[in-house]
C-alpha cells in the first residue's frame, strides 16, 4: 500500500488506539502521536515535542514521560463514578476509595493521587510496613481511609496503632485469624481503640491471569469458621462494635462484569449476616480487581481485556449491594475500593527509539512484489553444486498455484544440504547459498500470501517468522517485566510518520542479551497479533516508539537484568496558561553505572583503581604511553558516571 493510501484514521485503526486510550491518546494532522491528560477534545500534547525536549536536555532515551494530569483524571473520574451510581440508585451510603500504593509506590505517584483526592476524601492502603511508613507519613486527612493488608507482625500493628494515636482511621484487617488477638492485646497495652476489618475467602472466584489467587484456597483471608470465631473473640472483648470493615479480593484485572456481580453477591450476604450477628460493620471493601483494556477489544476474549466500564463496575457494585442490603433488611455499608491499575495505567508510558534493524533470513533480500500466476526466474551461475542448482530451480518453479509443494519442495532441499554439510560433503559456500536461496523463497512466498484468501497451511506462518527484529534502546526486564513474566500486553506505537504506510512487519528486541528481552505480542485492530507494522528506518533520521499503559506495577517491579537501571523520568503538566501548551515539572534523572554497580556491591572507586593500577603496569612495561594510560583511566571512570543504556544520539 504506498503513502497516498494510508490515512491518519487508518493508523488509529491499525493500532486501536481508541480502544485502548480511553480518550486520552490520539493522532495529530502532523502524523504525530498525543496525549489529550483531560480527556478528549481538550488540550493535547504532542509526544514529538516531548520527545525533542528530552533531547534537548540531552537526557537520552528510553525515558519514561509521567503525565501527571492523566493521573489526577482518573481519581476525579472513579470518584464521579461511584458517587453518580450512588445517586442515581438512591444508596444511602457514602464511596470512600483507597490507593493501593502496591501498584506503583512512586512518591511523585502517590502524592499526586492524594492530591487529587483530597476532595473526596481519598485515603491509601498498605501491604507491608515498609508501605504503612509511607502511607502513615503522607495520608494525614482525618477523614481518609488507611487500610493497613497483607501480613503483619507485631512491628507492623504497632505502626498502624500509632496511626490511631494521631487521630486516623487506620482499618487493620484481619487476614489470618492469628493476627487477632495480638491486636487486642496491643491495642489494650497502647491504650488506643483499634479499627478492625475482616477479610473472607469468598468461593466465588475471579476471572482472567489471577483467578487462581481467589476462591478457597486463596493467599490471604478467613474461611467462614474462622469469621465464626472472629466474631466470638470479639464479642469476649465486648469489642464486637469496632469490627468496622468487611473486606473481600478475588484478584486483579476482573474479565468479566458477571464475575464482578457474582463477587459482590457473595461479599454482600457476608456483610449482611455479620451485621446481624452485632459486629458494627460500616465499610464494605470490594478490593481491587476493575480491570485496564490494554487491547481495547472490550471483550473477555483476551486477559488483558474487559467486557465493561468503570461507570458499569460502579453501578452493578451499588445496585448488588443495594438489592442484598434490602432483602436482609440492614444498613447499607460505605462502600470502599482498592483500584490500583485503572488509576495508574494510563498515566505512564515509555518512550524509546529505534537504533537498527535485523532482517531474518538472507542477509539484504529484498521484498518483492510477485504477481499471481507467474514464475520467478532467476539467473544461475555456471558450475555451482547441483544441490544449488535444484533449489534455483525450485525459485524458478514458483507459481502462486504451486506454492504450498514449492515450499515442502524447498524444505526438504534445505535439510538435505545440512546433512551433506555434517557429511562433510558440501562447502560452506554452497551450504549459505542453498540457505540463502531459501529465505528468499520464504520472501516471496510471504508476498504471494498477501494477495490471497486462502493460505496453504505450510506457509500460513511465514510472514510473521520472518518479521524484521527492531532493536529499541531498553531493557524489557526494566520496564515491562510483566510482559516477560506473565504475557501482559501493553500497547506500542510509532510516535511519529503515521501520514506514512506502516509496511514493515516487524518484533521488537531490547538491549538486553537475554533471548527472552524480545516482544512478540502486539495489538492489532482488536485482536492480538505476533507482529507489528511499523515504518523503514531511514539512514540517519531517529525513529521513536512509545510503549504505554505501563504506570501499574512496571515501575516497582523492573529488575536489573544485565544492569541495566531505572530509566530517566520527566512529569509532564498541561501548562493552564496556555492549553495548547505544556511543561515539563521535573526531571528525575535515571541510574548511572556507579549507582547501579553499588546495588551488587560493587565499589566504583574499587574498581577504577584496579583499572589504574593494570594501567600503570602497562606503562611500566613500554606498551602503554603515560598520557594515553591517564586518557583510558578518565574515560572508564566517566562511564562509570554515565547512563546504562545506549547512547544513540
Amino acid at each position: 500500500m504506498s503513502n497516498s493510501d494510508w490515512s491518519i484514521e487508518k493508523s488509529l485503526q491499525l493500532y486501536n488506539i481508541p480502544g485502548w486510550g480511553a480518550g486520552y491518546f490520539s493522532i495529530n494532522p502532523k502524523g504525530h502521536l498525543v496525549v489529550h491528560p483531560f480527556g478528549q477534545p481538550g488540550p493535547m500534547i504532542d509526544l514529538m515535542d516531548v520527545v525533542d525536549d528530552i533531547r534537548e536536555r540531552r537526557l537520552g532515551f528510553p525515558c519514561i514521560v509521567r503525565f501527571q494530569d492523566v493521573l489526577r483524571s482518573r481519581v476525579k473520574q472513579i470518584n464521579d463514578v461511584f458517587r453518580n451510581a450512588i445517586v442515581q440508585h438512591g444508596y444511602k451510603g457514602q464511596y470512600f476509595g483507597v490507593y493501593p500504593t502496591k501498584v506503583n509506590q512512586m512518591r511523585e505517584v502517590v502524592e499526586e493521587i492524594l492530591d487529587a483526592g483530597a476532595p473526596y476524601h481519598f485515603g491509601l492502603e498498605a501491604g507491608s510496613k515498609g508501605e504503612l511508613l509511607i502511607v502513615l507519613a503522607l495520608n494525614t486527612d482525618p477523614e481518609a481511609l488507611t487500610i493497613c493488608n497483607g501480613y503483619k507482625d507485631e512491628e507492623y500493628l504497632r505502626l498502624a496503632l500509632l496511626g490511631r494515636k494521631l487521630g486516623r482511621k487506620i482499618l487493620v484487617v484481619i487476614e489470618k485469624l492469628s493476627e487477632l488477638p495480638h491486636l487486642l492485646r496491643l491495642a489494650e497495652e497502647m491504650n488506643v481503640v483499634p479499627l478492625i476489618g475482616l477479610r473472607s475467602k469468598l468461593s466465588t472466584k475471579g476471572t482472567g491471569k489471577w483467578e487462581s489467587s481467589s476462591g478457597d484456597f486463596a493467599k490471604f483471608g478467613l474461611t467462614t469458621p474462622e469469621l465464626i470465631q472472629a466474631v466470638s473473640i470479639l464479642k469476649a472483648k465486648g469489642l464486637e462494635q469496632q469490627a468496622k470493615l468487611f473486606h473481600f479480593h478475588v484478584g486483579s484485572q476482573l474479565t468479566d462484569i458477571r464475575t464482578v456481580k457474582d463477587v459482590v453477591n457473595e461479599g454482600a450476604r457476608f456483610y449482611a449476616k455479620l451485621r446481624k450477628m452485632g459486629l458494627g460493620l460500616e465499610f464494605f471493601d470490594v478490593g481491587g480487581g476493575l480491570g485496564v483494556d490494554y487491547v481495547g477489544s472490550r471483550s473477555t476474549a483476551f486477559v488483558s481485556s474487559l467486557n465493561y466500564t468503570m461507570d458499569e463496575y460502579a453501578a452493578d457494585v451499588v445496585y448488588t449491594v443495594q438489592q442484598i442490603c434490602s432483602n436482609e433488611g440492614v444498613a447499607e455499608p460505605n462502600i470502599v475500593s482498592e483500584s490500583g491499575r485503572a488509576l495508574t495505567a494510563h498515566h505512564s508510558c515509555l518512550l524509546m527509539n529505534v537504533f537498527g534493524h535485523i532482517e531474518f533470513g538472507e542477509n539484504g533480500a529484498v521484498h518483492e512484489e510477485v504477481p499471481q500466476g507467474e514464475p520467478v526466474t532467476a539467473p544461475t551461475p555456471e558450475n555451482e553444486a547441483p544441490i544449488v542448482r535444484e533449489m534455483r530451480e525450485i525459485i524458478s518453479g514458483l507459481t502462486s498455484k504451486n506454492s504450498g509443494e514449492a515450499y515442502n519442495d524447498a524444505v526438504a532441499k534445505k535439510e538435505q544440504a545440512l546433512t551433506m554439510f555434517k557429511l562433510g560433503i558440501l562447502g560452506l559456500e554452497e551450504r549459505a547459498a542453498v540457505e540463502g536461496l531459501f529465505w528468499r523463497l520464504c520472501r516471496r512466498l510471504v508476498e504471494i500470501n498477501k494477495k490471497r484468501k486462502r493460505v496453504p497451511g505450510a506457509t500460513r506462518d511465514l510472514g510473521d517468522k520472518l518479521a524484521d527484529q527492531y532493536m529499541a534502546n531498553f531493557s524489557l526486564f526494566q520496564s515491562a517485566p510483566d510482559h516477560w513474566a506473565i504475557n501482559q500486553l501493553f500497547p506500542i506505537v510509532p510516535l511519529h510518520r503515521h501520514t506514512e504506510t506502516p509496511s514493515r512487519d516487524s518484533t521488537i528486541v531490547d538491549i538486553t542479551c537475554d533471548s527472552d528481552g524480545k516482544i512478540d505480542s502486539f495489538i492489532e485492530g482488536e485482536t492480538v497479533d505476533e507482529t507489528i507494522a511499523l515504518h523503514p528506518l531511514r539512514p540517519a533520521e531517529a525513529y521513536y516508539l512509545g510503549m504505554f499503559l505501563t504506570g501499574a506495577y512496571q515501575d516497582i517491579m523492573g529488575d536489573m537484568h544485565n544492569l541495566f537501571g531505572r530509566v530517566h523520568e520527566v512529569h509532564v503538566f498541561v501548562d493552564d496558561d496556555d492549553p495548547e501548551d505544556y511543561y515539563i515539572e521535573e526531571v528525575i534523572p535515571g541510574d548511572t553505572m556507579e549507582r547501579v554497580l553499588a546495588r551488587v556491591q560493587y565499589e566504583p572507586s574499587d574498581l577504577a583503581k584496579r583499572i589504574k593500577q593494570a594501567l600503570d603496569g602497562k606503562v611500566r612495561e613500554g606498551q602503554v604511553k603515560p598520557k594515553e594510560s591517564v586518557q583510558l583511566t578518565d574515560f572508564y571512570e566517566q562511564a562509570m558516571r554515565g547512563y546504562t543504556y545506549l547512547n544513540s544520539e
